[in-house]
């Protein structure tokens, strides 16, 4: 469901006028949700209210006992009500679900609209990315907006399936239910004057004075600090998610940039971040211009810790008052992006609405997406392409690693790396080897320290933002030869994950869209994901979420060190690690 999928046949001004006659008493409600305990998120009250919907939005917010009639009435008995919760960003992708299945573990847990960044699907198959995740967002039972990818490729040292074009970006900025551009993360073009980065920036310059789209320029500003912050903002960014330190998120907030508290499985900065959300960098003042997003969060985790619902009880129980806690999730991001109709329990507005149990577990009891308590999501749209194509030179490519060569340090819980020596990592190395995956042949490989594996491989599709395959593997000639039957087995199953021990597969997790996404009920991927995190612990992995975290190590704007089919790349320095010592 989407503004711009209308769920009713009456024009804007048809619903508007029945809602006038509703509030008034002249026409009965369809829902009418009576006895609820609101939570205000635009006055910080909280209070007994009732609340009429017709025609999929609110009517009006009464009183207790409003006298108001509905054709259905639903007796909240002093549960709290508050508006549906909205991620601000998102990347679908990651979690491996299609957005059906994504939004049928995530509705139930609140959450009813999110601003999707379909990257990891328009690096691997273009526009036609883009307008399949709006498509099938529109099915899914949840809102599903767009901000439009950025960085196609994500920088000069990284080439998937598809480049964006200043055309592209334009034409992008142009669909319906896309709400702006997303994260820039190429900054080192943005504070170098680089001419292609320059022109996207302009083409959604060129947009924000447009009504409609465009107004809005999500940043990524991984380490920046200082004059180069200060350049970044001026650029026209309006926000940042890659704050890690309560004094970068201070900074962020003191630069005008709109700070999102990144809570996913990859990285997790909500505590670290909780103090400037007290307001404690701020002379207690509690942040106007501050959200919390997942990012990127897995199957599993969604279904065992939940989504933003778990993101507030964090913040309660660090010291927020549920409903400053509440605005991070629902008035701040809908006022961002524009989403004048979303975010609070107010006349006129959509009623997506979340009724809570208590504000300390935010325990969902009924979520209503238009007024509607219950959806039978719509079937898939089909998604062709994206297929893993190692090519016929992967059998005997080089995967030799240059003596000199640094060591990637794996955090388990950043997507930020560490540059280490080979004297200096302890544990077992593990070899990382990043192929191309759309058949040009080029396959390079490193050292990293960090991951544990002992014996076997793992492949993966996943690997951000490019997509190539990405392979985790055992020293030594067992380990080399577990890394090359661990691509062949992903190339024959199309994409998604296999592990391998020697010659034989111990787990598998297919993923038939564009090697990123299944339509499998969730419980079945995190089944199998589980699997494949099991086998990975016995062959000797460290990593608590592994595929997460691995699929990180090639993304190729985030320090300090990441792998490329091109060679290492020290992210620093902006330069591939030669390979002459």
């Amino acid at each position: 469901m989407a503004d711009w999928n209308a769920a009713h046949t009456q024009t804007e001004t048809e619903v508007r006028q029945r809602l006038v006659r509703v509030a008034q008493g002249q026409e009965q409600a369809d829902l009418l949700i009576r006895g609820a305990n609101l939570v205000n998120v635009l006055t910080r009250e909280i209070y007994e209210a009732d609340v009429a919907v017709a025609s999929g939005r609110i009517a009006a917010v009464g009183s207790g006992r409003s006298g108001y009639q509905a054709a259905e009435v639903l007796e909240a008995r002093g549960a709290y009500l508050a508006p549906g919760f909205i991620d601000a960003h998102i990347h679908i992708e990651s979690s491996l679900l299609t957005p059906a299945r994504f939004a049928q573990v995530v509705r139930p847990r609140g959450t009813t609209a999110v601003v999707a960044e379909p990257h990891e699907l328009v690096n691997v198959l273009g526009l036609e990315g883009l307008h399949w995740m709006l498509r099938a967002g529109r099915g899914s039972g949840i809102r599903v907006y767009a901000s439009l990818p950025s960085c196609v490729p994500a920088s000069e040292y990284e080439l998937g399936g598809a480049v964006l074009t200043p055309a592209d970006i334009r034409a992008g900025l142009g669909v319906p239910g896309v709400l702006g551009l997303a994260e820039m993360m190429n900054y080192p073009g943005v504070l170098g004057l680089d001419a292609g980065v320059w022109e996207v920036l302009a083409e959604s310059l060129r947009a924000g004075g447009r009504s409609g789209t465009g107004g809005r320029r999500d940043g990524h500003a991984a380490g920046l600090s200082g004059r180069e912050l200060q350049a970044y903002a001026a650029a026209g960014i309006h926000s940042d998610h890659e704050a890690v330190t309560p004094a970068e998120a201070h900074e962020r907030l003191r630069a005008g940039l709109w700070l999102m508290v990144r809570e996913g499985s990859a990285a997790r900065n909500l505590q670290a971040l909780l103090p400037v959300l007290r307001g404690e960098l701020s002379g207690g003042q509690v942040p106007r211009r501050a959200m919390l997003v997942s990012d990127d969060v897995g199957v599993d985790e969604l279904l065992s810790l939940g989504h933003l619902d778990r993101l507030m009880r964090e913040c309660v129980a660090g010291g927020l008052h549920p409903a400053d806690a509440l605005a991070l999730v629902t008035r701040n991001p809908a006022e961002y992006w524009g989403l004048h109709d979303l975010g609070a329990v107010a006349p006129g507005y959509h009623a997506d609405l979340v009724l809570l149990g208590d504000l300390k577990d935010f325990k969902v009891l009924e979520t209503f997406v238009g007024g509607e308590r219950h959806f039978a999501p719509q079937s898939t749209p089909a998604l062709s392409g994206g297929v893993v194509n190692l090519g016929p030179g992967w059998a005997h490519a080089d995967l030799t690693v240059p003596g000199h060569w640094p060591v990637i340090g794996v955090r388990p819980d950043q997507i930020v790396t560490d540059r280490l020596t080979q004297n200096s990592a302890t544990g077992d190395l593990t070899r990382l080897v990043v192929a191309d995956r759309y058949g040009r042949g080029e396959v390079s490989a490193c050292w990293a320290a960090g991951i544990g594996l002992t014996r076997g491989a793992v492949a993966l599709s996943v690997l951000h933002d490019a997509h190539h395959v990405i392979v985790a593997g055992a020293a030594g000639e067992e380990g080399e030869a577990s890394i090359r039957a661990a691509g062949r087995a992903l190339e024959r199953l199309g994409g998604g994950v296999v592990v391998h021990d020697g010659e034989r597969v111990i787990a598998e997790l297919p993923l038939a869209y564009a090697g990123l996404m299944t339509d499998a009920d969730p419980q079945v991927a995190a089944a199998q994901v589980e699997a494949v995190t099991a086998a990975l612990h016995t062959l000797g992995c460290v990593l608590p979420y592994p595929i997460t975290t691995l699929s990180f190590l090639g993304l190729s704007v985030i320090p300090a060190l990441k792998l490329t089919p091109r060679g290492l790349l020290d992210v620093e320095k902006w330069e591939l690690v030669s390979r002459e010592p």
